[in-house]
């Protein structure tokens, strides 16, 4: 029988002894660090079966890790995770409290759990299907008593989103816990092809928002693909808005590759409008698609009789005295 997993790091004290100098620090006031020290932290951090996180005070979250998740990269917490959780409770949660609450990507779950002890009034995690058995047990391990895997109404729950798939979209942005005030996303833009899908995504699930004016989300990245991430800051500007991108100083976060945005001011069309785009781009690659194969097809075929005659010109000619 195997047992519990045997590896296991707290965050805050994996960071706090990488920390050295006197210069600004992390959310918590703590003084710069050291970017080589850091880094090895972060690295020991990721390779942990399991991460700690203090969060809200007292309390911890306990975060199981899965490195061969490799399809969709949910089974580690990355540093744009801690970073945007650093973010939430520098001002004591007042970004998440009493909101409905919706992460994209989660992985392992810290970020919208983070949320959910800060005190939202609803959180509902989302990602790929096969990163689903991990998030679940996270979530079951750390609200035991206030968890879901469905649609029923309650406080913490898990859904399976692929960003391509429309009905995945259609029942989480319809689920008993919205509609969502706030939208949460942490090192989600990592392929180019899948900025457009996964901001579509973020608009269509806020676009019901109970208070549109103050319906934000937070999307914390690093620059893994110089492409994607130009693709997000052009794109993200379509679907919402207002796309601001915090200050350094304000994120104050010890990993100064991690950048924070800001999106408000979603709408019903703007979502619609972006996935007709979506649609309309995938029917015009499939017509280029079916035309470049038949055209293929055409060229391969065995030459015909008929092929002869139009290409030598034979028979043209008596048809046209016959005419005349």
């Amino acid at each position: 029988m195997g047992g519990p997993p045997t590896t296991s790091l707290h965050y805050q004290s994996v960071i706090a002894d990488a920390v050295t100098g006197t210069g600004p620090g992390d959310a918590h006031g703590a003084p710069a660090a050291e970017p080589a020290a850091v880094a090895e932290g972060f690295f020991d951090l990721a390779n942990a079966d399991v991460v700690r996180y203090a969060v809200g005070g007292d309390d911890e979250l306990v975060v199981e890790q899965d490195q061969s998740l490799h399809d969709s990269c949910g089974g580690i917490v990355w540093e744009s995770a801690f970073c945007l959780a650093q973010l939430l409770q520098r001002d004591g949660g007042k970004r998440v409290r009493g909101k409905r609450v919706i992460e994209l990507g989660a992985g392992a779950g810290l970020l919208g759990m983070s949320a959910a002890k800060l005190g939202a009034e609803s959180v509902v995690l989302t990602d790929h299907p096969s990163a689903m058995p991990l998030l679940r047990r996270n979530v079951e391990r750390n609200f035991p008593n206030d968890t879901a895997v469905s649609n029923e109404k309650t406080r913490v729950s898990c859904l399976p989103l692929d960003w391509l798939d429309d009905a995945h979209l259609s029942a989480v942005a319809t689920c008993a816990q919205g509609p969502f005030d706030v939208a949460l996303a942490a090192d989600v833009v990592f392929a180019k092809h899948l900025v457009t899908p996964l901001l579509r995504c973020v608009a269509a699930t806020m676009s019901g928002a109970r208070d549109p004016r103050r319906a934000t989300a937070y999307v914390c990245l690093q620059e893994r693909c110089a492409d994607a991430f130009d693709e997000f800051k052009r794109v993200g500007r379509t679907v919402c808005a207002t796309f601001t991108e915090l200050e350094k100083d304000d994120v104050a976060f010890v990993d100064d590759a991690c950048f924070v945005f800001e999106l408000r001011g979603f709408s019903s069309e703007r979502a619609s409008e972006s996935g007709k785009k979506r649609k309309k781009r995938r029917k015009e690659t499939k017509r280029k698609k079916e035309k470049k194969e038949k055209k293929e097809k055409k060229e391969k075929e065995p030459w015909t009789d008929a092929h002869e005659r139009a290409a030598t010109g034979v028979g043209v000619s008596s048809k046209r005295a016959r005419v005349g």
